[in-house]
C-alpha cells in the first residue's frame, strides 16, 4: 500500500498545527479521520511519526524525515496541477506554425508578441515556407497551424479547420519615372509591354502573376526572376523592369522609391487562409486568436502613398 497525496496532506496539517483538532479544522474533516489517517500511515511506513501528549503533538525524528519527503511530493504535485491547469487554459504550451514568408515578415510578429506577452510558459516556432510546404507540414503533424493561399486551402485534410484571414488585391509596381506611373489604373496587357520582375516559380505570388498574364492572354516582354519581395523591389527601383505584388506585401518594399497602381483586366486577388489541426491544443487555439486579431488590425498601405504621380 502506498501513502496517498491526501494522506500526506493530513500529516502536513498535523505537523503545522501540532494538533489533530487543528489539522481537522484546516482540512474541514473530522478529528477521528485525522487520527485514523495518521495511524494508517504509521503502519504503512512502519515508523512512529508523532508523539502525542495531552496538550500537543510533536514530530519524531522519523516523522521529520518523512514529512520532508511528503512536503516535497506535495509541492511537486501542486506544480504539476498548476502546469496542467495552465495547459488547459492555453497559458502554457508550444505552438508550431507554417506561414507564408510575406505574412511572417508583416503580420505574424504582432501575433507572436501578443501571444507571448506576460506568459513565459508559451513558446512559438515559426516556419516561413511556401504554401505547399506549409500544407505538407500540417498534414505530417509537424505544425499546429498553417497560413496559406486559397488554392492550398482547398486541399486541406479532413482533420483541419479553415478560416479566411484576409484578401489582398495584386497591384502594379514600377519606377516613378515609368510611363505606366502616369496612369490611374494599369491592365495586365499594359504591364506585359515591359520587362517583368517575378518571384521564383512555386511561390504564391508567382502563381498569381502567372494567372494574371494568362487570363489577359498575354505574357511579359522579358522575365527577370528573384527569390524574395525585397529583391524584386530593388530590381524595380533600379529600373530593371516592373512587377506585381499583393497589397499585403507592400510593407516589404522598404524605402525604395516606387510607384504603385491598381491592376485590372483581370483584378487578381490573393485569399489568405488559416488552417488549424483539430482538435487543437489550447495554446494553438490561443495563437489562432492572436493571429486573426493581428490580421484584423494590420495597417493598410495606400496604393498612392508610396509615390505621387509625375
Amino acid at each position: 500500500m502506498e501513502v496517498s497525496l491526501s494522506q500526506m496532506a493530513v500529516l502536513d496539517a498535523v505537523a503545522r498545527n501540532r494538533s489533530f483538532s487543528g489539522a481537522a479544522r484546516d482540512l474541514h474533516i473530522g478529528q477521528p479521520v485525522v487520527s485514523r489517517t495518521v495511524a494508517l500511515v504509521e503502519r504503512v511506513v512502519n515508523a512512529t511519526l508523532f508523539t502525542r501528549t495531552t496538550r500537543t503533538v510533536e514530530l519524531t525524528d522519523a516523522g521529520r524525515a518523512y514529512l520532508e519527503i511528503a512536503r516535497s511530493v506535495l509541492a511537486a504535485a501542486d506544480r504539476a496541477h498548476r502546469q496542467w491547469d495552465g495547459y488547459q487554459a492555453g497559458e502554457n504550451g508550444e505552438v508550431a506554425v507554417a506561414v507564408l514568408p510575406s505574412v511572417a515578415a508583416t503580420v505574424l510578429p504582432a501575433a507572436v508578441r501578443e501571444f507571448t506577452r506576460g506568459r513565459p510558459g508559451r513558446s512559438v516556432t515559426v516556419y516561413d515556407v511556401p504554401a505547399d510546404e506549409g500544407l505538407n507540414m500540417l498534414k505530417a503533424g509537424h505544425v499546429d497551424l498553417a497560413v496559406c493561399e486559397a488554392r492550398q486551402a482547398h486541399l486541406v485534410p479532413d482533420f483541419a479547420d479553415v478560416e479566411l484571414l484576409a484578401t489582398d488585391t495584386l497591384v502594379a509596381v514600377m519606377p516613378p519615372d515609368s510611363p505606366l506611373a502616369a496612369l490611374d489604373e494599369i491592365t495586365w496587357a499594359q504591364l506585359a509591354q515591359h520587362p517583368f520582375v517575378a518571384l521564383l516559380p512555386g511561390s504564391t505570388v508567382r502563381a498569381l502573376t502567372d494567372f494574371g498574364f494568362d487570363a489577359a492572354s498575354t505574357s511579359p516582354r522579358a522575365l527577370v526572376t528573384a527569390r524574395g519581395v525585397p529583391t524584386v523591389a530593388g530590381l524595380v527601383a533600379a529600373n530593371i523592369g516592373v512587377s506585381a505584388v499583393p497589397t499585403g506585401v507592400l510593407p516589404l518594399l522598404g524605402s525604395q522609391a516606387l510607384a504603385v497602381r491598381p491592376l485590372a483586366d483581370p483584378v487578381v486577388t490573393r485569399r489568405i487562409h488559416l488552417l488549424e489541426r483539430t482538435p487543437p491544443s489550447p495554446a494553438a487555439h490561443a495563437f489562432r486568436r492572436a493571429l486573426t486579431d493581428a490580421f484584423a488590425i494590420r495597417p493598410t498601405t495606400s496604393i498612392r502613398s508610396r509615390s505621387p504621380r509625375p
